[in-house]
C-alpha cells in the first residue's frame, strides 16, 4: 500500500504542477477580449479557474499524502503544494477583503 500511496502522491504533484502551469499559461497566451475597464478580465478569469484546479488538486494530494501513510520527502511533497495554492488564495481573499474596506473608509 506504501508503494501505491508514494505513486499517487507523485502522480497528483504532476497534475498539480500541470494545473499551475496551464494557469499561467493561459494568462499569457489568451487575447483580451472587450473593451474600457474590463478588457483583460477574461485572462484573468481563466487564470484563476486553473489555480483553482490546482488548490483541488493540492488538496486531493494533501488527503492522499496523509492516508496513505508515506515517509520522508514524499510526505513533505504532499504538504508543500496545499501551504502555495491555499496561501495564493488566502493572500487574495485578504487583499479583496481589504480592497472592498478601504473603499468603504474613503469613499
Amino acid at each position: 500500500m506504501n508503494r501505491i500511496g508514494a505513486a499517487l502522491v507523485w502522480f497528483c504533484l504532476l497534475v498539480w504542477i500541470a494545473f499551475v502551469a496551464k494557469g499561467f499559461l493561459a494568462y499569457i497566451t489568451l487575447e483580451p477580449t472587450d473593451s474600457g475597464f474590463t478588457r483583460g478580465l477574461n485572462r484573468v478569469g481563466a487564470f484563476l479557474r486553473w489555480e483553482a484546479y490546482a488548490l483541488a488538486a493540492a488538496f486531493l494530494l494533501f488527503i492522499v499524502g496523509r492516508s496513505s501513510n508515506t515517509q520522508g520527502v514524499t510526505r513533505f511533497v504532499s504538504r508543500g503544494p496545499l501551504w502555495i495554492s491555499g496561501g495564493f488564495f488566502t493572500v487574495l481573499a485578504i487583499a479583496f477583503l481589504g480592497a472592498i474596506v478601504w473603499a468603504r473608509l474613503i469613499g
